[in-house]
């Protein structure tokens, strides 16, 4: 068995061209491993990225809806939904025909 030597981590992107990626595949993923991230090209062009498994891409959805949450828990005058106020008058106007 191959005993891993990893650098450290690099936070700049490598690019990868298809080709290398077809080609090296087994060294790339060994280098994800270790950290590095790339950015996969074709005829030139990003394409796609590939990341660590350990690295988060996406915030939690706690995170992400935190300051809604903080919003509607303050007290003071509330919006009218414009949607629901024009779906109102759409109903209405429909009963006056």
């Amino acid at each position: 068995m191959r005993a891993e030597v990893c650098a450290t981590s690099f936070y700049a992107m490598t690019d990868v061209t298809s080709k290398m990626l077809r080609e090296q595949t087994g060294q790339l993923l060994d280098r994800l491993k270790c950290g590095e991230r790339f950015r996969v090209l074709r005829y030139g062009k990003p394409v796609g990225f590939l990341l660590p498994a350990t690295e988060v891409v996406d915030p939690e959805w706690s995170e992400i809806m935190a300051e809604v949450w903080a919003a509607q828990r303050e007290p003071g005058k509330t919006r009218a939904n414009p949607i629901l106020k024009q779906r109102k008058r759409r109903n209405h106007s429909s009963l006056l025909r």
